[in-house]
């Protein structure tokens, strides 16, 4: 149905919108100066690629700085006379580029041919560096002769989600000068490391190390230097999983992490004390808040006096607290409703800034020192003012045990075209599962409810932002209090009376689709079901995944411990139960989840005689609906409501 629309009146959101939504991505403070830079990414449908380029905010407004395909990760210098950042041009691997401060063209530094993840400025002239390094029988060969050559493989870590085989391109640190381009690596090439800290003399630089079998544990350790890779000292002893490193100016190194390997765990800070050379005490944790920090969204913890800043989920909310070095409690540096995507603190802790996104906005930048949030960037303001956007309803829904199960509601706008009373709802499902629902911008649900559906989508038991005993309550449970909850939130849409209680869908990806799988194999209440990039037999996904401990760590067992248990938590061993009408969307290229998980389930539905569709995209991994091709993104949407339009209206 198409409808015309005045000038003056606004629109339902399209799916090529994505186009013209501008996204805020990382932050940096410029060091002595009023001066932000930050990314500025948008889905561009004309190339059919993501593109990115870094602008500068100040007191006069914002700018660009940059002209490339895709520039990101901005760091400036100690002095803040250079900034450096990573340029992928095409299909090209990051490059590391570096400007000088004023009117000037950046160069790149260094060579990387497979491309740099991680920098840190030790001064103004040298740049720590994490890049993946070729053996030695590499160098110099072409793409086509690697490409003919057979794989030798020996670790379960061999090939990753949107990077490929990487079975031979350990990370390695490099210190790389600035002006001259030469480079040095400094870390044992027998190991893979992630994560950069460099302590404040500038002498010494942190890094996570993997262990013989870390694919099997997930344990990695920190470990420090010298610059030239001399005097190497462990911090860690006991074995956990660590993530981000923060050195503090006082000479506290900050990580944070889980308690322990051996199971499933909120990520906590923690702080390590040198007591000489070679000697580290035990972690002390910060805070004792049931806050889990989230690293891989919003950045690795900033270093102000006397703290670190830290991004953290909390009830459909990330939010940034203050953690004292002492241990002393952490207090909350904003409090609304929102999802801080990046951020950075001056070195003084006077100033804060943060890309932050809320539920009818994309991110944009905010300047959080006063009193109250200031926004400082209108790059969607134009867009916004045209589209008819929902504002979702929270709701607190009681579940079969008496728990409280939040969730949000997300109306038709009145805009909508297919608007209809009662009309036809949607349950979705996160994935994850430690992920949340909440207050952030999500082009699934505006859309969807553009198309005339009501969709609700809840953090059920085994969500982030609730506490660690609600995160983890699953562990080898899975599909039974989560699957309870999941119903009492599928409960509350059907009794809303703009909701017709017999046109009601289900759907969700990674775990979301694991769960659609689940529900669908349990009960027929549902009239249509989309499962996307989802696990459903976890005895093959635990030999063909990129991350094969995962399963020890929700199932709580291994195949060869307990094939039984993994198997009673499977959807596929339900599958011959499913009558619901079922789309199976995967991408081909998906290692996380890999496709063999859909074929499976479409070919079980189908020798059952269930209704099912399977829709597969080529060159695309499991972060598809988010960061695959534009154009793919904006016919994943059309085959999505095709189906679901289909089955319930």
């Amino acid at each position: 149905m198409s409808q015309d629309y005045a000038p003056w009146m606004t629109r339902p959101m399209r799916p090529s919108d994505l186009h013209n939504i501008r996204s805020v991505g990382s932050v940096d403070i410029r060091p002595g100066s009023t001066e932000v830079v930050h990314t500025v990414s948008w889905p561009d449908l004309d190339t059919d690629s993501n593109r990115s380029q870094l602008w500068v905010h100040d007191t006069d407004g914002s700018r660009q700085l940059t002209q490339g395909h895709a520039d990101g990760s901005p760091r400036f210098s100690p002095s803040g006379q250079r900034l450096a950042f990573l340029r992928s041009e095409s299909d090209s691997n990051p490059i590391l580029m570096v400007l000088d401060w004023g009117p000037g063209e950046p160069r790149e530094i260094g060579a990387f041919p497979d491309g740099v993840s991680v920098f840190r400025w030790i001064d103004d002239r040298r740049i720590a560096v994490l890049a993946a390094g070729r053996p030695a029988d590499q160098i110099g060969v072409d793409d086509d002769e690697l490409a003919r050559r057979p794989r030798i493989i020996k670790s379960l870590n061999y090939r990753f989600n949107g990077r490929g085989w990487i079975h031979d391109r350990k990370q390695q640190v490099h210190v790389v000068d600035s002006e001259n381009g030469g480079q040095q690596r400094i870390s044992h090439p027998d190991h893979s490391h992630s994560g950069l800290a460099l302590d404040p003399t500038g002498e010494w630089i942190a890094t996570i190390v993997s262990t013989d079998d870390s694919d099997l544990t997930g344990v990695e350790h920190i470990w420090v230097c010298r610059l030239d890779g001399s005097d190497p000292e462990q911090v860690t002893r006991s074995d956990c999983a660590w993530e981000a490193l923060c050195w503090h100016p006082d000479g506290r190194l900050v990580a944070h992490g889980t308690t322990t390997a051996a199971r499933i765990g909120f990520s906590f800070l923690h702080r390590f004390d040198r007591h000489g050379s070679g000697s580290w005490g035990a972690p002390v944790r910060l805070g004792s808040i049931d806050v889990n920090i989230d690293s891989f969204g919003a950045g690795a913890p900033v270093a102000v006096p006397g703290a670190v800043i830290a991004a953290g989920n909390m009830r459909g909310s990330t939010v940034l607290h203050r953690y004292p070095l002492d241990g002393s409690a952490p207090t909350l540096c904003h409090a609304d409703s929102t999802r801080v995507v990046s951020f950075d603190a001056s070195a003084d802790g006077s100033r804060l800034v943060a890309s932050i996104t809320s539920p009818t906005r994309p991110p944009e930048l905010w300047d959080l020192s006063g009193l109250a949030p200031q926004r400082l960037t209108t790059f969607n303001d134009h867009l916004l003012n045209e589209l008819d956007l929902v504002s979702p309803e929270t709701v607190e829904i009681e579940s079969s045990d008496g728990a409280t199960v939040e969730a949000w509601i997300h109306r038709p706008p009145a805009s909508a075209p297919n608007r209809a009373i009662p009309g036809s709802g949607l349950v979705y499902i996160h994935g994850g599962p430690m992920t949340q629902y909440g207050y952030g911008f999500f082009d699934e649900f505006q859309l969807a409810a553009a198309e005339g559906f009501t969709v609700i989508a809840g953090n059920p038991r085994g969500s982030d932002g609730y506490g660690e005993q609600w995160a983890t309550c699953i562990v080898g449970k899975m599909g039974q209090r989560d699957f309870d909850d999941i119903r009492a939130i599928a409960d509350h849409l059907t009794s809303l009376p703009e909701v017709d209680e017999n046109r009601i869908g289900i759907g969700g990806g990674s775990y979301g689709g694991y769960m659609t799988a689940w529900a669908i194999g349990h009960t027929d209440r549902f009239a249509a079901a989309l499962v996307e990039r989802a696990v459903t037999n976890w005895e093959t996904f635990s030999g063909t995944t990129d991350i094969p401990y995962f399963v020890a760590l929700f199932t709580g067992t291994t195949v060869e411990a307990d094939v039984e248990a993994i198997r009673r938590q499977s959807p596929i061993t339900h599958a011959a139960s499913v009558t619901t009408p079922t789309l199976v969307l995967h991408s081909e290229e998906d290692w996380r989840c890999p496709i063999e998980q859909g074929e499976q389930f479409f070919a079980a539905l189908r020798r059952n005689g269930c209704e099912v569709t399977m829709a597969r995209f080529p060159a695309e991994n499991h972060e598809l609906s988010r960061g695959g091709s534009p154009k793919h993104r904006v016919e994943r949407f059309r085959i999505v409501h095709d189906f679901f339009h289909h089955h319930l209206d």
